[in-house]
């Protein structure tokens, strides 16, 4: 299932000057501060509104202290089976030898 699909957008791109926009850019895209803007056209992948929550859920930052539980987890329980693997040679080999 795709996330969403690939469409023509138009954006309001910024111009150096006054002269390089129409009447049409003007009222679509207002001046800003003295800043013009140029409508254009540009392809973009458009998300379906179904996706976003996936996609929302996903994009969160790494959260490092759930990582170091994870890590911690497993670092403890690979040395605790060393450990018992450990104990469980030496009475084995205690047992072999008596």
């Amino acid at each position: 299932m795709a996330a969403g699909t690939l469409a023509n957008v138009v954006v309001c791109a910024p111009v150096s000057s006054a002269d390089q926009t129409s009447g049409i850019d003007q009222q679509v895209c207002a001046p800003s501060g003295g800043t013009y803007f140029h409508l254009q056209q540009q392809q973009a992948y458009v998300l379906a509104p179904e996706s976003a929550g996936y996609i929302d859920s996903i994009a969160q930052p790494f959260d490092y202290s759930v990582a170091a539980g994870f890590w911690g987890l497993a670092f403890t329980t690979i040395i605790s089976l060393w450990l018992v693997s450990h104990g469980a040679g030496a009475v084995v080999n205690f047992l072999r030898r008596a």
